[in-house]
């Protein structure tokens, strides 16, 4: 949160569409973070090129939470910390 009170997020690994912007909002990113939910779906195309022709594939991206080299530590109901493993 900036302190204008302005909520600003990034995430690699998806283009910004329209789409992509009303599924992936805050209040998604608490969801995925709490496990309420295991992920987002958003569509996209990938375009490809196979023998001189272009060919485009309609695909489901997922946003998900993982943390494999991290913890979460709770630290109250509004906020949390991560640390790595064996800390």
């Amino acid at each position: 949160m900036l302190n204008n009170g302005k909520q600003v997020g990034k995430v690699k690994g998806f283009k910004v569409t329209g789409e992509a912007e009303q599924k992936m909002t805050n209040k998604e990113r608490i969801k995925l973070i709490k496990g309420a939910i295991n992920h987002v779906g958003i569509n996209c195309n990938r375009f490809d090129i196979m023998h001189c022709k272009i060919i485009t594939k309609q695909m489901v991206k997922h946003w998900a939470f993982k943390l494999d080299k991290r913890i979460i530590r709770k630290i109250s109901e509004g906020e949390i910390d991560t640390l790595p493993y064996d800390y």
